[in-house]
């Protein structure tokens, strides 16, 4: 009976309107265009003076009063003649408004109810990917499910996929799985590689993961190569500088040291002493009492490098001048 009563609403009702338009006449209408035309004929020319000034004033007092009768009727007209176009809207709109709240109500349920067969179409979809995917090898997560298989249309009649959405599955699928397999030859290409030239395989691997190409990897593994080998180079020349240095700094102490000992040592009464220890080092049998009577002493503060202190050490010594450390 509710389909029935359904179809008599939307295909057999029908309604007309009766509407007579009401007739306004206006009273004496011929007289008062005539007064209109005259007044605005005297009125429109008037020069006014001194003379005719309470004349005009007057005629403008009575053609205000005209005036206002005239908007005054017109504003009664259209209260009465605009009453029955009033109820009449009033009844339509209401009636219109009972019928639009039904159509959205029915609205709001069919979305309601589309909305849940397209989550039991997408439950299915995911349930078929999740039997079809360990046949392939793949994750799950890796199958993007589209817009158009939540339509209506990508299932049978029984609630199934149709064929060809299936195929469209599978064939996603097996290009991810083909994917899959080339990612990880060339994981094991790059590790390969890696370890024969001496770097970290697992390191370099891992560029794959991040998206870069097998020839992409391998041009920046041979770089890596080429700038380790340059460091080392560059670490050898470093180290065999510094050995070098250390070589000569350890002669130039050597050096430093002898000089300074030569310094330490005085000659006393014809002896050679160790100004820091006091011991007799060996006579002087080459100095004459002569050669000493006609010595003399000075203190002096000497400041240089240590070559220049080396070479005046051997000035001295070769001049016989004898030094004593303060």
């Amino acid at each position: 009976m509710g389909a029935k009563t359904m179809n008599e609403l939307t295909t057999d009702i029908k309604f007309n309107v009766d509407f007579k338009p009401s007739e306004i006449t206006i009273q004496n209408e011929k007289q008062l265009e005539s007064l209109v035309a005259a007044t605005v004929t005297h009125y429109s020319t008037l020069v006014f003076t001194d003379d005719n000034i309470p004349e005009a004033k007057e005629a403008k007092a009575k053609l205000n009063g005209i005036s206002k009768l005239l908007d005054d009727q017109r504003k009664e007209v259209k209260k009465k003649y605009s009453k029955p176009l009033t109820d009449f809207e009033s009844k339509i709109n209401g009636l219109r408004d009972r019928i639009q709240d039904v159509s959205d109500n029915i609205n709001l349920g069919v979305s309601k109810y589309e909305e849940k067969q397209k989550q039991l179409r997408e439950e299915k979809i995911k349930q078929t990917i999740d039997e079809m995917a360990p046949n392939y090898e793949i994750d799950i997560a890796a199958v993007e499910i589209k817009p158009a298989w939540l339509n209506k249309g990508s299932f049978t009649t029984k609630g199934e996929l149709t064929k060809k959405v299936l195929e469209e599955i599978a064939s996603i699928m097996t290009l991810i799985a083909k994917e899959n397999q080339r990612i990880k030859e060339d994981k094991v290409s790059v590790f390969n590689y890696a370890k024969a030239v001496g770097l970290d395989g697992d390191g370099w691997s891992a560029w794959i993961d991040k998206g870069h190409s097998l020839v992409e990897i391998m041009k920046e593994i041979d770089q890596a190569v080429k700038d380790k080998k340059a460091r080392e180079e560059q670490e050898k020349i470093a180290e065999e500088k510094r050995l070098a240095q250390e070589v000569a700094d350890r002669k130039a102490k050597e050096e430093y040291e002898q000089e300074m000992k030569k310094l330490r040592e005085r000659t006393v009464d014809d002896k050679v002493i160790d100004t820091e220890t006091g011991e007799i080092i060996q006579e002087d049998t080459e100095l004459t009492r002569q050669e000493i009577e006609d010595t003399q002493t000075y203190t002096l503060k000497v400041t240089g490098t240590h070559e220049q202190l080396s070479a005046l050490n051997k000035f001295m010594v070769i001049e016989g001048i004898k030094v004593e450390v303060i």
